[in-house]
């Protein structure tokens, strides 16, 4: 398991201290939203004197969002559901559900390179790779996919499902 943390900054770039390695940033209580009862976290930047929340650090940041229907979002959107359907399950403008769809996207390209660095891999490329095969009869197809890291001496496997419908594998891969 991985246990790195990385240091807290102060994420408002207005403050004459944003993004100061050397700035104390402490946990400053919890809170609630009108549209989430989840208590999120509340910082406090000691030197410019302001506080801010944990989705500050984030993309989602003022969407005005529950992380209930952020994770619903995230869950739907990799499932393959288009961006009109998930806003007619969640009763929202799709332009909301787009909104939080990159927002979503952004934070995993960061936590994938923060990932990454703390692992020490650098991956250049992932290629993804299928194969099929059937058992006893065609109309059984057994279906294989692989995501993998082709630069590596190993050519690392970073992921790979076996199932016997393609479509929704795609899905679980990325």
């Amino acid at each position: 398991m991985i246990k790195a943390t990385a240091p807290r900054f102060c994420p408002r770039k207005r403050c004459p201290y944003y993004q100061a390695a050397d700035n104390p940033i402490t946990k400053d209580g919890t809170y609630t939203t009108r549209t989430d009862a989840t208590p999120r976290q509340a910082f406090y930047c000691t030197p410019g004197k302001h506080r801010f929340s944990e989705t500050a650090y984030a993309e989602l940041f003022g969407k005005h969002g529950s992380f209930k229907e952020y994770t619903q979002t995230a869950k739907l959107t990799q499932y393959g559901l288009a961006t009109e359907a998930i806003a007619d399950v969640l009763e929202k403008d799709p332009r909301t559900i787009q909104g939080w769809q990159e927002a979503i996207g952004a934070k995993s390209r960061q936590f994938h390179l923060f990932l990454c660095m703390a692992v020490g891999i650098s991956l250049m490329a992932l290629q993804m790779d299928e194969l099929w095969s059937y058992l006893r009869k065609k109309a059984q197809q057994l279906w294989i996919f692989i995501a993998f890291e082709p630069h590596t001496s190993s050519g690392l496997i970073l992921r790979w499902v076996l199932a016997p419908m393609p479509v929704p594998l795609v899905y679980s891969l990325v």
